[in-house]
């Protein structure tokens, strides 16, 4: 057979991350059957954030995926392999070709793959004799095409896939405690990966967006774009930890910190910022939300803390998973 699609794959792009296309994958084959904000919350997606000091546009996807997003599928019980590398390597063509294979062979079972193309999508089909893949994209109703030797060739540098194999059963309240502890490590650790110079992460992100601000050394539609995707990982950590006290009312504390810290970057995506320099007035009104934002968020992380300090503690230094 030539052609291939899956076609009772959707795809929504509600949290704008790689978390929106696992979810669809993950919901049609049945392995997944909570709400998205729990897949956001227990693979720890809402709880990352990290920005470039000039507020970039690439700010919500400088992070490993490599490790960051096999970690997400151990966490929910689904065995999956990947690769990612530049397109630029003189042995990418062989990496490609792996890819192809991979990719078709995880759609011959029946399962979509996530693949990046400036942004995560899903591909859900392939027509052998055409030499193309189909993918969803998020945004238009249809399949679109991509060539076979178009794959991992975008305008960024970047090439990366990832495909799925099978579920195992987890302890749903073991995997939501794991999560916080990895909301500590995002708040608290500095992403290996990014250069100090360039990028702050967790809780020190504040800190560099107040600075950027504060400079007027910002790119102001990637500071738009930013905001608009870290307010929506903000909802989703809220509405996690709304759905988390079915399972563990202990997080009651928790839950309320993460629906303030939703409500404050809500404000912020009101706050107009293609006027460059910033009047005074908006200026002092957006570094006043971030300050109370990292207050929200601290004082999130210190509860996860207190209530899961016997665990934590017994990780000593290093509490994430890589």
């Amino acid at each position: 057979m030539s052609k291939v699609i899956l076609h009772s794959l959707q795809y929504r792009q509600e949290s704008h991350s790689f978390t929106d296309a696992l979810y669809g994958i993950l919901t049609e084959k049945g392995w997944f059957t909570l709400p998205k904000c729990m897949l956001s919350g227990m693979t720890a997606a809402c709880f990352r954030f990290s920005v470039h000091r000039q507020l970039h546009s690439d700010s919500a996807t400088a992070y490993n995926w490599m490790a960051e997003h096999l970690v997400a599928c151990d966490l929910i019980g689904v065995t999956a392999s990947q690769m990612g590398g530049f397109n630029f390597t003189p042995t990418f063509p062989l990496y490609q070709q792996q890819a192809i294979s991979d990719i078709k062979a995880c759609i011959d079972r029946g399962t979509g793959a996530v693949v990046w193309k400036e942004r995560f999508v899903i591909v859900n089909g392939y027509h052998e004799q055409e030499q193309l893949f189909y993918y969803l994209d998020g945004i238009a109703d249809s399949c679109q095409e991509l060539p076979f030797l178009a794959l991992g060739r975008n305008l960024s540098p970047y090439a990366y896939y990832q495909v799925y194999e099978k579920q195992i059963e987890i302890d749903v309240l073991q995997a939501i405690k794991e999560s916080f502890i990895q909301a500590v490590f995002k708040a608290e650790t500095h992403d290996i990966m990014l250069p100090e110079s360039g990028y702050a992460c967790g809780l020190a992100a504040y800190d560099a967006i107040v600075e950027a601000l504060r400079s007027g050394g910002y790119d102001a539609e990637g500071a738009a774009e930013t905001f608009f995707v870290y307010t929506a990982a903000k909802q989703d950590a809220a509405k996690y930890a709304q759905e988390v006290l079915a399972y563990w009312p202990a997080a009651k504390e928790i839950a309320a910190h993460y629906t303030r810290l939703s409500e404050i970057f809500e404000a912020i995506t009101q706050v107009e910022l293609h006027t460059q320099p910033l009047p005074p007035s908006r200026l002092e009104e957006l570094i006043t939300l971030f300050g109370v934002a990292k207050a929200a968020e601290t004082a999130a992380i210190q509860s996860i803390r207190h209530l899961l300090r016997e665990p934590i503690a017994n990780r000593f230094h290093d509490i994430g998973l890589r």
